[in-house]
């Protein structure tokens, strides 16, 4: 039995957005080495820093993600080529040559370019996920060729419902005077009446990310190729692919837990029982790449296809998991730059929580740093504890609330699938095992995120002792 999505992908050139972030890179990895026959990826990426796009693909490249292609294929790192771009600007900064490079030969395009900070200002936040998706249909309208449309959402595009549904629901706003309001205000107005715009919505990534959704239901039937979204639930590390544990930044569960097993965290506002709906990385990348095959097999599109991934439906995690698999890990594999003992206190009650905050983190943060400044040294616990804390509060909305949740189109998906693509494009959270990916999990947060490899464990574990 051959692979059917393989051969898919065979002699065809995508087009990829957001390519530069976690998403993106492991999309990149996983067509290079899984799809050897793909001709090119297109990469918008924008100049940075001094950086023009051909650098900055190069530092891209330069990952640990790609450690695998780098070793047994380099060739295939001649397959992608950097577009020079901005989805902040019209036609996303695109060049008419680049432009007309890509229309001639792309037939699919990956759009996962988006802010994912919680506590982004909603003009910006607006700019980049509801605008930035505008520039993204006007430019794929302008590629002959292109077939398919696969969107980046999340899960939680819907998080004011009790249920998670795979189905685009009536827009929250009129999202054209949304735009037309928030062009016409200065940062500081917008910010003032961001509360009220988001009309119970616990922040402006799921608030602008479901106006994201809306601009493509609207503009459907204008398109001569398909559109599929994807919503993933909360991304943690990889389980297997590219390489296990791999994560390169500290935002969501990966920060939590980091801040835990450094000491700077010691208590967190948490309903226990209820799920972290939590999933490895490569699961929403390997779900993205089957969509696309997928959605060209299915005949004409009336409505567009949303899929969800997440566990909680059908291989549920709690936070009390999370807490008892990971919790013993920070002491057999301690990080060298820990502050203090490793201690996980979820408290179920705000202001318990609170009182603990104060007693275990904001108080002796700030005794160290008078004992900083007494010795002559630069004062940082308090600072850090300030970043710390930014970062529980923007997480708290989704450890103290649980959603319902329907999987029927992934599931669908999954049967549509012959067994060799099945095992190369995984995406069925029924078969993580969770104890293995958590061990895994920790172990990567400790080597690439927080950069501490195992060569430091036994200066780490005297640490801990004194």
């Amino acid at each position: 039995m051959a692979s059917e999505i393989v051969n898919f992908y065979r002699d065809r050139s995508v087009f990829v957005t957001g390519g530069t972030g976690f998403f993106g890179k492991i999309l990149i990895e996983k067509l290079l080495r899984s799809c050897p026959g793909l001709k090119n990826v297109y990469v918008l990426i924008r100049p940075k820093a001094g950086q023009d796009p051909k650098n900055r693909l190069q530092d891209l490249l330069s990952a640990a993600a790609f450690d695998n292609i780098r070793q047994n294929h380099p060739e295939f790192f001649g397959k992608v080529i950097p577009v020079s771009g901005d989805i902040s600007k019209d036609e996303l900064g695109i060049s008419p040559q680049d432009l007309q490079m890509m229309s001639d030969t792309v037939s699919v395009a990956f759009h996962c370019a988006a802010t994912v900070r919680f506590d982004e200002p909603l003009k910006r936040a607006v700019e980049l996920n509801v605008k930035g998706v505008k520039r993204m249909l006007a430019v794929c309208k302008n590629l002959g060729n292109l077939e398919v449309l696969v969107h980046v959402s999340t899960a939680y595009v819907n998080s004011i419902r009790s249920e998670l549904n795979e189905t685009i629901y009536e827009p929250l706003c009129d999202v054209d005077d949304l735009i037309s309001l928030l062009d016409w205000q200065d940062d500081q107005t917008a910010n003032s009446i961001t509360k009220s715009l988001l009309n119970g919505n616990p922040n402006t990534y799921t608030f602008s990310k479901s106006l994201g959704e809306t601009v493509l239901n609207n503009e459907a039937g204008d398109v001569n190729f398909k559109i599929v979204i994807i919503r993933p639930s909360i991304v943690s590390a990889s389980w297997k692919e590219p390489i296990p544990g791999w994560v390169d930044s500290l935002g969501g569960t990966t920060g939590c837990i980091a801040g835990f097993a450094t000491g700077i965290f010691q208590t967190m506002y948490c309903h226990t029982k209820m799920a972290v709906d939590m999933i490895p990385g490569e699961f929403p990348v390997n779900l993205m790449v089957t969509s696309a095959w997928d959605a060209l097999k299915q005949k004409r599109q009336h409505t567009i296809p949303t899929v969800f991934l997440a566990s909680t439906g059908l291989n549920p995690v709690t936070w009390d998991m999370l807490r008892n698999a990971m919790y013993p890990l920070m002491y057999e594999y301690p990080l060298s730059k820990a502050v203090w003992l490793p201690r996980i206190s979820f408290k179920n009650n705000i202001f318990h929580h609170r009182v603990d905050q104060f007693l275990r983190q904001i108080g002796p943060a700030y005794l160290l740093d008078g004992a900083f400044r007494i010795c002559g040294k630069k004062p940082f616990m308090v600072r850090l504890h300030r970043k710390a804390m930014k970062l529980v509060d923007c997480v708290q909305f989704y450890t103290t609330h649980e959603w319902r949740t329907r999987s029927d189109n992934t599931c669908a998906l999954i049967q549509r699938m012959n067994s060799i693509d099945r095992a190369i494009f995984n995406f069925d959270s029924q078969t993580i095992v969770w104890d293995e990916y958590f061990l895994t999990y920790y172990l990567g947060m400790r080597k690439f995120a927080l950069k501490d490899g195992l060569h430091t464990l036994l200066a780490a574990k005297n640490r801990m002792r004194r």
